[in-house]
């Protein structure tokens, strides 16, 4: 009896291999499509009633295409279930499959929070993931370092979201956006009377984040006064509020943050060396965006969903010209920059895509300047598009190039041309 067939059609520009593989694990055969014309090829290359599920993403599936093809489905199979879904908000894939939630996931049961969405596939990344979790499970002082822009906040977000105060306040604070005269009060707070213009008592941050998180970022750049009394109280977790005299104590988390080598910042800018050593025992390093070229298309493809929903525009499109650009560029600014870029460009298009010319003009004037080399990248990802999508009808078929062929809408002479170019070694049934 052959097994019973899924289709997960996707975006290009998402990966959703995780889900394949969990419907592969429950002995289903795996369909993979790009848009609606390959979802078409698919469900004419097989008995429409051996498919039992169809998972559907939003942004390719819509439009009088997607309801004539869903109508001609159902038609033919009764027992045919349809599982809609974005590809940045897939936990209910994950649910429906009987696989805990994944990294990526933002909703926990029983909450209304919604969590951070940490996109990334590059081992680097995973391995901060990693670490990001096991912290999150355990209640200790964490110090994120790494360039500015890389997501130092939202890492912070992610792992005050995994642990037991994710339902208590999280607290943010740049340290630099106040002054230094202020900082020891707004930090602890103070009390009525304190000093002039003290009318009233106020609480400080570390109050303000009672019982939850409270994040500290470029902290290299406190005074050394302040940096003592924060030692104080991560060894103590008491405090004095400006003008008072007696201790109080709270029950915060400090998650604490900085672009500096703080190693290098004892020695030249008087950071305590016995701060640095209480902050470093649990520790994360966010490696800048130039390390994890592989993450960026799942980042574009995210910052323009959002910024398509903000701006209240139809979804739309990257050029390869444009994705070559971003994947070639070294973004000093990192996944801020990106997004800032992304968020332009949005705005200004008025086509389907976006296109270089949508681009800043320091962008446009280095691709300028890197014109060759973002040909050849922008041709060698159509291509890859194309080997990945000949593999994948390869691979569906069980190697048969014939149905293979059919699925992709080209000749069996066609695809036998296109696997000798690719060089591709699968064994296929002719």
């Amino acid at each position: 009896m052959p097994k019973p067939l899924a289709l997960l059609i996707h975006s290009v520009d998402s990966s959703l291999s995780s889900v394949s593989k969990l419907l592969e694990a429950r002995d289903f055969s795996v369909h993979v499509s790009r848009s609606l014309e390959e979802a078409e090829r698919v469900f004419s290359a097989f008995p429409m009633d051996q498919f039992k599920y169809v998972f559907a993403d939003v942004t390719v599936c819509q439009g009088g295409s997607w309801n004539n093809l869903l109508a001609r489905a159902r038609a033919n199979t009764a027992e045919l279930a349809l599982v809609c879904y974005h590809p940045q908000h897939t936990q209910h894939l994950y649910g429906l499959l009987g696989h805990p939630l994944s990294s990526a996931e933002e909703i926990k049961p029983g909450s209304t929070n919604r969590l951070p969405l940490m996109i990334g596939e590059t081992p680097q990344f995973h391995e901060c993931l990693k670490l990001a979790n096991r912290y999150g499970m355990h209640d200790i002082t964490v110090l994120i370092t790494g360039e500015t822009g890389t997501g130092k906040e939202v890492m912070a977000q992610y792992i005050h979201s995994q642990g037991l105060r994710a339902k208590k306040p999280f607290v943010g604070c740049n340290m630099t956006a106040i002054p230094e005269t202020l900082v020891e009060s707004e930090l602890f707070g103070y009390v009525r009377g304190a000093f002039t213009g003290a009318d009233r008592n106020k609480k400080g941050l570390i109050e303000a984040a009672e019982g939850g998180t409270l994040f500290l970022d470029e902290i290299g750049d406190l005074a050394p006064v302040i940096q003592l009394k924060l030692l104080r109280f991560l060894e103590t977790r008491e405090f004095y509020k400006v003008g008072e005299s007696s201790p109080r104590t709270s029950d915060v988390r400090i998650i604490a943050a900085t672009n500096k080598e703080l190693e290098g910042a004892i020695d030249d800018q008087g950071f305590r060396k016995d701060l640095y050593f209480r902050l470093n025992s649990a520790r994360v390093i966010l490696p800048p965006l130039r390390k994890r070229r592989e993450d960026i298309i799942l980042l574009v493809a995210n910052f323009v969903y959002q910024a398509c929903q903000q701006f209240q525009k139809p979804l739309k499109k990257i050029s390869s010209s444009a994705k070559a650009l971003f994947l070639d560029y070294p973004w000093p600014g990192n996944i801020r920059e990106l997004k800032g870029v992304i968020e332009s460009a949005v705005m200004v298009s008025d086509g389907d895509y976006v296109t270089i010319s949508d681009l800043p003009m320091n962008l446009q004037h280095y691709a300028t300047g890197h014109r060759e080399e973002i040909g050849t990248k922008a041709i060698r990802n159509i291509e890859e598009g194309e080997r990945h999508l000949i593999e994948d009808a390869l691979r569906q078929t069980n190697g048969n190039k014939a149905k293979a062929a059919e699925a992709l809408g080209i000749s069996t002479r066609t695809l036998y041309r296109k696997i000798e170019k690719f060089a591709l070694t699968m064994t296929a049934e002719s």
